[in-house]
């Protein structure tokens, strides 16, 4: 084996009687190359959009959420309240209440969904981070403070310093025709806070205290969903689990994932459509690791019948040529790969690479993970091993 290796090693270095197999031979290297850099680079950045994404809708969204299967309101006195907030992993735990209104601010209007929360609903979520302007409202100052998306305050011309108060409207489906008093429902909010998510989120919330989102339904102690926070070592499906078996089958249970599903689908799938992709490009370029392969034992006829009169036997000889080939494969995704890392770190230190954001410049996200260099590392050695195979046949 190491006879083998060594003239595998000294034939990939030396220069060949063939000028154009050099060449031949160090293309393969680089394509190798810029394809092993081009999967880590692509593979961390889906990595750091997937963190990115699931950051972001922990500003808004619980860790696990509690909702009735029949109908749209519940009353949270049917639950095993203290034995939910005694299960291992739970944080602590929140009240919503939601419902669509006409919100009208001056001579301005714009329709949204109002969310009521306890006070526990920035301690389960990130929503204070999200904060841009003023400061998260519902609790601070006032009972009737609230915090709303970036896209509804601007449509609507809200000013967090000012009292101009935030009228909200809903439908009193118990009203009559008396007068158009008796046709909505109402109550009055203080904008004392602005959040920017995501456009979802900043062009459809308001959040409010859940009392008043309730004085403004008329009807008390109902609400939506129990939002869920997790200590952060807890695993969230272990907990749902937990969870489900306690409230039974008439509510669902669902993580953070499940409550946007096809997102976070959609990110895997393109993760790994990417992969595919790019893993036929690793074929292509395994195609000139054979094509460079093949010259070199054409070039390197003499040295076969030289080797063989030394004592060498056809497994031998065959075995420095697939050397050679899983050498070009070995070298190429090291430099690729290397050259890849360090761009992720200049990336990761100096922003090479942003777009701008409501709030300015935001650099793009990178996350690589061990096992994607791992995996690249696999792939594309693996390929080029079988691949090699092809050319020492012609070896007799």
């Amino acid at each position: 084996m190491n006879f083998s290796f060594s003239i595998a090693f000294r034939y990939l270095f030396s220069k060949k009687k063939n000028n154009v197999i050099n060449w031949i031979t160090w293309i393969s290297v680089s394509v190798v190359a810029i394809v092993a850099g081009a999967l880590i680079i692509i593979l961390s950045a889906m990595n750091g959009l997937s963190s990115s994404v699931r950051n972001l809708y922990s500003n808004f969204d619980p860790e696990i959420k509690i909702e009735t299967q029949k109908g749209i309101r519940f009353n949270p006195d049917s639950l095993p309240i203290k034995k939910l907030e005694l299960v291992k992993g739970v944080k602590g735990i929140s009240y919503a209440l939601e419902e669509t209104a006409l919100l009208k601010y001056g001579d301005n209007q714009e329709v949204a969904t109002v969310k009521g929360v306890t006070n526990y609903f920035s301690k389960i979520t990130n929503i204070e981070n999200a904060i841009i302007e003023g400061h998260y409202g519902p609790f601070v100052d006032g009972p009737n403070e609230s915090v709303l998306g970036i896209n509804i305050a601007y449509k609507l011309g809200v000013n967090t310093d000012s009292n101009i108060p935030l009228r909200m409207y809903i439908p009193n489906i118990n009203g009559n025709s008396s007068g158009p008093a008796d046709l909505f429902k109402s109550t009055t909010s203080y904008p004392r806070g602005i959040f920017d998510i995501n456009s979802d989120f900043n062009s459809k919330y308001i959040i409010v205290s859940i009392d008043q989102a309730r004085n403004l339904i008329g009807i008390p102690d109902v609400i939506n969903s129990i939002e869920v926070g997790l200590d952060s070592v807890s695993h969230p499906e272990k907990v749902k689990s937990t969870i489900q078996d306690l409230i039974g089958s008439k509510y669902s249970v669902k993580t953070r994932f499940e409550q946007n599903e096809f997102l976070f689908k959609s990110i895997n799938a393109e993760k790994w459509i990417t992969l595919l992709i790019l893993s036929l490009v690793i074929v292509l370029a395994i195609f000139n690791v054979m094509g460079s392969l093949t010259m070199l034992v054409i070039d390197k006829k003499k040295d076969v019948f030289v080797l063989k009169s030394m004592g060498a036997n056809q497994n031998q000889i065959k075995l420095i040529f697939w050397l050679e080939g899983f050498l070009i494969s070995v070298f190429g995704s090291l430099i690729g790969l290397l050259i890849g890392i360090l761009l992720i770190f200049l990336q990761l230190h100096f922003c090479l690479f942003g777009y701008g954001t409501s709030n300015g410049f935001d650099c793009f996200p990178v996350e690589p993970h061990f096992l994607d260099v791992v995996i690249i590392l696999l792939v594309i050695n693996g390929i080029g091993c079988l691949a090699s195979l092809i050319p020492i046949r012609r070896i007799k």
